[in-house]
């Protein structure tokens, strides 16, 4: 039966790479969300086969998946994650079709390792192949704060799950600034925080073409700064659908560039 299985996949593969050899001879982009689905869903079953010990917390749009004995943990994690998923899918006229994962560590290194992230500082969530990965609020957060308000006020969950909504709908196909840009749009929208309020630039803001260009190399704030600016400049002088369109666009393995510009 393993075997018999095995040939339909290795089937389903080569017929899928010969489309995408045929179709990309007119349009890589289009390669790329057509495929990018594909390969997503493997690094998905990926994080899920590694973490199919941990235990599972469950909530009307989310599965929440944790290692630890943290009842009261898990309990505002799940607080969070429902408590503005409404108004950010209305607003990208979009549901997910599933049940979205959420995975919750108390150890940083693992969720560098099952996030593919190599080096730096273990970030506080991180948004990989259709799950949510967060770090305990616990390790982030002291003691004498509150956690439930900071948690909920300046916690991960609407960017990260924005970072989703994004990807879902542009199967892949965008600048890392722009959904960086997106997604701080949302926690503005949601929580009234505005990233780097209190920063100032000491040249000329980034242009689109560096952002796009050499993201990784600026200076990590004040590229997200930029990011959130062109994103809630073109929201509130456009209204939100025309990001609606773009992100449309996008999914159809559009330019960026060209659509972002017209």
């Amino acid at each position: 039966m393993k075997r018999v299985l095995n040939k339909k996949i290795n089937k389903y593969i080569f017929f899928l790479v010969i489309f995408l050899m045929t179709i990309g001879i007119f349009n890589y982009r289009v390669v790329k969300v057509y495929g990018y689905p594909f390969f997503r869903k493997i690094q998905h079953e990926l994080i899920l086969y590694k973490t199919k010990d941990y235990k599972i917390r469950e909530t009307k749009h989310f599965m929440i998946r944790y290692p630890m004995e943290d009842e009261k943990i898990i309990d505002l994690v799940a607080k969070a994650s429902e408590k503005h998923y409404e108004e950010v899918c209305h607003r990208f006229n979009y549901y997910p079709e599933n049940k979205t994962i959420v995975i919750v560590y108390n150890n940083p290194h693992d969720l560098m390792k099952n996030a593919s992230l190599k080096q730096g500082k273990p970030p506080m969530g991180v948004y990989f192949a259709s799950t949510i990965q967060i770090l305990s609020p616990r390790l982030w957060i002291s003691e004498d704060e509150k956690i439930e308000e900071m948690f909920m006020n300046e916690g991960p969950m609407v960017h990260e799950f924005t970072h989703l909504l994004v990807d879902d709908l542009t199967k892949g196909n965008y600048p890392l600034w722009f959904t960086e840009g997106v997604a701080l749009y949302q926690e503005y929208l949601q929580t009234g925080y505005v990233w780097g309020e209190n920063l100032s630039y000491e040249e000329e803001p980034y242009t689109l073409e560096v952002l796009t260009d050499d993201f990784h190399k600026l200076d990590v704030m004040l590229a997200y700064k930029r990011s959130f600016e062109l994103v809630k400049e073109l929201a509130e002088r456009e209204g939100f659908h025309e990001i609606n369109k773009l992100l449309k666009a996008l999914g159809y393995g559009k330019s960026f560039e060209a659509v972002f510009a017209k």
